[in-house]
């Protein structure tokens, strides 16, 4: 849970305090799937520069 600490996400408090492990891994999902859309976006705009 690391991961969402650096980014931000949540705090080691809240981590302990207010999330369950499964509303944490979700919140990790949700993390993931936006970096994936952010480098797909990015792949992108690169291959339509390329042109």
């Amino acid at each position: 849970m690391y991961i969402l600490i650096k980014a931000q996400m949540a705090s080691m408090a809240e981590l302990k305090t207010c999330y369950t492990l499964d509303e944490a891994l979700k919140l990790y999902a949700l993390y993931e799937m936006g970096l994936d859309v952010e480098k797909g976006k990015a792949d992108e705009l690169g291959r339509g520069a390329g042109r």
